[in-house]
């Protein structure tokens, strides 16, 4: 039966210190090193109860001449269920990408505005922020909310100069 054997230490130099002197003391397999939050390592082994013994006794040693010896055990007999907990858990699928929204850059046909140029003026002046505020609104028909969301300044002035112009055909 495999034994396993643990011995937690502050630092990792005291970690690969433990883990060399343990492997060359006595025939046992290096599990992991786990590296616990706060500077704490485990260095686990596991092999025969003798062998996982004298390792972790060498381990020891070692870890208290370094002073980074927190503490260690060896668990003769390891369980099934106990080992679920040792192997490295499934690795998770990687995240689904997020679907993206697609940036539609359309050329939106400007009429004659001379009259407007006062008005097309100011809009250049605006922030893209406060001409998207303007663009929901005015409730663009030639933009959605969407488009308005990512639509850069030209495009913004394009659709706000069409929809008052249409307006403006609206009332004559």
């Amino acid at each position: 039966m495999k034994a396993l054997g643990m011995v937690e230490v502050k630092g990792f130099l005291g970690a690969i210190s433990v883990a060399d002197a343990a492997l060359k003391a006595a025939d046992v397999t290096l599990l992991k090193a786990e590296i616990i939050n706060g500077g704490l390592t485990t260095v686990e082994l596991i092999g025969d109860v003798a062998a996982v013994q004298a390792a972790v006794e060498v381990g020891t040693e070692v870890a208290k001449e370094l002073n980074c010896l927190i503490a260690h055990h060896v668990i003769s007999r390891v369980d099934a269920q106990t080992e679920v907990i040792l192997s490295d858990p499934e690795p998770k699928s990687a995240p689904e990408p997020m679907e993206q929204i697609e940036v539609i850059e359309e050329e939106i046909e400007t009429p004659d505005l001379e009259e407007h140029t006062g008005t097309r003026q100011k809009l250049e002046t605006q922030r893209v922020v406060d001409l998207r505020k303007q663009a929901y609104k005015m409730n663009l028909s030639s933009l959605k909310k969407s488009e308005i969301k990512f639509a850069n300044k030209e495009a913004l002035i394009q659709a706000i100069m069409a929809e008052i112009e249409r307006s403006e055909d609206e009332w004559n």
